[in-house]
């Protein structure tokens, strides 16, 4: 490989680190930015309390298992037990496995890619405040309808808690 005059080749780099410019700080990644500027005062003072974060999920929320391969979507259409809501259509299809597994399917009907991604996000945060309730072994797919992008989350959640729970998803304490 030829080497070209102009340009220096790695090896004539130097290895050490490069000065620092004067007047530039960046605070540390464990560095509080919002504490006290007298270098007296002692560190790591503040409450540990979140600061206007919710507290009800905890900090391990559980996880939803999501169906995403398209041989899941058509087992659950060609076959399976369907519970319908104005807000959506639930269909059930029983599996072998150890966890509830669900399908969201929001079409063109329920607005732009903006509302559809707002109605995914709050169903699945529906399901995953129920989470500890599902029975083992189920496939649902969950088919949105336009009504649901007005509704409010209470309804939403009522709606889903009593079809989950007609359907066979959901059993024992909901929280």
């Amino acid at each position: 490989m030829e080497r070209i005059p102009d340009q220096p080749h790695e090896a004539d780099l130097s290895a050490e680190e490069a000065p620092s410019r004067q007047g530039t700080r960046l605070p540390r990644p464990d560095e509080d930015d919002r504490g006290s500027t007298d270098p007296g005062s002692a560190t790591g003072t503040r409450s540990k309390e979140a600061d206007g974060l919710t507290t009800e999920r905890g900090p391990n929320p559980p996880r939803l298992v999501m169906l995403s391969r398209p041989q899941d979507f058509a087992a659950i259409g060609g076959s399976g037990t369907t519970k319908s809501h104005p807000l959506f259509t639930a269909r059930f299809l029983r599996t072998d496995l150890e966890t509830t597994r669900f399908g969201l399917s929001t079409g063109r009907r329920l607005g732009g890619a903006v509302a559809r991604n707002r109605v995914r996000r709050r169903l699945r945060e529906a399901l995953r405040v129920m989470a500890p309730s599902f029975q083992p072994g189920w496939d649902v797919l969950i088919i949105a309808r336009p009504a649901i992008v007005e509704a409010d989350h209470d309804a939403l959640v009522g709606a889903l808690r009593r079809t989950l729970a007609k359907g066979g998803a959901l059993g024992g304490p909901v929280a």
